[in-house]
């Protein structure tokens, strides 16, 4: 979805036509809901003027009205495969796609299998969205395990046989060398007032969160530790929601990030477990979900890339660590506020 920002017109509409495809499940329902109006938000954002500099507007209305100007499935598919010019650009339509199934507050086959036949249609061998139909489908044990190794594996660039092996044990955390807790730990404390550090230490404060590194915590350093700070640098709190957003927030950003936000919205939007916490539901608002994408595309660098020195940040001002990474001001959490809000309701 980071094309989101930087695509040409075409690979935008192949975007939004791939997002009413998978709304639709293929035209055999209605668009409408939630879905639909996931799609509509993105459908403004990547078309806006103001946003990205156009003379005008893009027009998406063909695309977004009671019908789509192309037969199903075969047409539909020609339609944006003619839109799609190489495969980063096939690659964010499918992504597009799956995001709108995964936006569903319940597990949304018939609309997970349209984003399947995009894929397949459009010359995509995406195993992602196999596994994840299979969780939809059968609720496989062994589907999510695949699902939660496959991201962590590609997300600290370490073998997938290597997790696997501390997954079965139970101590993943154990991947991480000593040195480099060591040098977190540090680094968080000698961060001053005002840096990304400070901020991250009244991050664990409200969250009550242990460090990662502390006994205990189940996830590597390398991967919980970047994580947090992708939170307080795109500014969304610690509820449901606040962990769906920034995962929305890192796909927009790199094309890694959709196995994070998969993972994310299977366990703390539609309450299937996959990984080492507690599974929930959480309503999402379509604006904030897509313009947390939106966000995350603007952001110039990769902050999910795991060569990213994330931990030589804890020591620069907050303002400057997000404006040195092109983070556009947003999220739903303003200055000096919780990143652990109470529940209102």
């Amino acid at each position: 979805m980071a094309l989101m920002t930087f695509g040409t017109h075409e690979a935008r509409r192949a975007q939004v036509a791939a997002m009413r495809l998978v709304a639709t499940a293929m035209e055999t329902r209605e668009f409408d809901g939630p879905q639909a109006d996931l799609v509509r938000m993105f459908a403004g954002l990547v078309g806006c003027a103001g946003c990205h500099g156009f003379e005008e507007s893009l027009d998406f209305s063909d695309l977004l009205g009671d019908s789509f100007p192309a037969s199903v499935p075969d047409g539909a598919i020609e339609l944006v495969a003619a839109l799609v010019h190489d495969r980063d650009e096939l690659s964010e339509a499918v992504n597009a796609g799956l995001l709108v199934a995964m936006f569903a507050d319940e597990p949304d086959l018939d609309g997970l299998l349209a984003a399947r036949s995009l894929a397949q249609g459009l010359g995509a061998d995406d195993s992602l969205i196999d596994g994840v139909v299979a969780i939809a489908s059968e609720r496989a044990a062994s589907a999510k395990a695949d699902l939660f190794r496959r991201f962590l594996s590609e997300r600290i660039a370490v073998e997938s046989d290597t997790i696997r092996e501390h997954m079965e044990r139970g101590d993943l955390a154990l991947i991480t060398p000593d040195e480099t807790v060591e040098r977190y730990h540090q680094a968080m404390e000698a961060a001053p007032d005002g840096s990304l550090g400070a901020e991250m230490r009244r991050f664990y404060g409200d969250a009550r969160f242990d460090m990662p590194g502390m006994p205990g915590v189940p996830l590597p350093v390398e991967f919980l530790g970047s994580h947090d700070v992708h939170h307080v640098l795109a500014g969304y709190d610690t509820t449901a929601q606040g962990e769906a957003y920034t995962a929305v927030f890192n796909a927009g950003n790199a094309e890694a990030g959709i196995g994070w936000m998969t993972v994310v919205l299977l366990q703390w939007h539609q309450g299937i477990r996959l990984g080492v916490f507690p599974e929930g539901h959480s309503h999402l608002d379509p604006e904030v979900m897509a313009d947390a994408a939106y966000r995350g595309a603007q952001t110039t660098t990769d902050i999910y890339d795991a060569e990213w020195d994330w931990i030589a940040l804890l020591a620069e001002p907050l303002d400057e660590a997000r404006e040195s990474l092109s983070i556009p001001a947003g999220g739903n959490v303003a200055a000096g506020e919780s990143w652990n809000p109470t529940p209102t309701g």
